[in-house]
C-alpha cells in the first residue's frame, strides 16, 4: 500500500503535462517523489512532460527527486522536462544528464 500524500503538494498533471509550482526542499522533497511517482504510476500517455516554469528555486535536491523518477520509468517511458531553470541546466550538463530528460 502507498504512504498517504497530502492533496497541497506543488504538483498537478494536466493533460501529457506535469506542473511543478513552489519548491522543492529537504522538509517536502520525500513527499513530492511519492506525489509524482503515484502520477507516473496512473500516466497513461508518454513522454510525460515536466513544466518548470512554476519552479521558485533550482536546486540538487528537485534535481534528484526528478532522476528518482525517471529511474521509475519503464522501458518506452520517458520524462522531458520544460522551462528548465538555467542553474539546473548547468547541473543537468555538468552530471552528463541530458540523455535521461530527453
Amino acid at each position: 500500500m502507498s504512504p498517504a500524500v497530502p492533496l497541497n503538494l506543488p504538483l498537478r498533471v494536466q493533460g501529457q503535462t506535469m506542473h511543478l509550482h513552489g519548491s522543492v526542499n529537504f522538509d517536502n522533497a520525500a513527499q513530492i517523489y511519492q506525489q509524482g511517482l503515484l502520477m507516473l504510476q496512473q500516466h497513461q500517455h508518454w513522454p510525460l512532460l515536466l513544466d518548470l516554469s512554476g519552479l521558485e528555486a533550482s536546486n540538487t535536491i528537485a534535481l534528484a527527486v526528478f532522476v528518482q523518477w525517471v529511474r521509475q520509468c519503464k522501458a518506452g517511458q520517458n520524462i522531458v522536462l520544460q522551462h528548465t531553470p538555467e542553474k539546473m541546466q548547468s547541473i543537468i550538463d555538468a552530471s552528463n544528464l541530458q540523455a535521461a530528460f530527453a
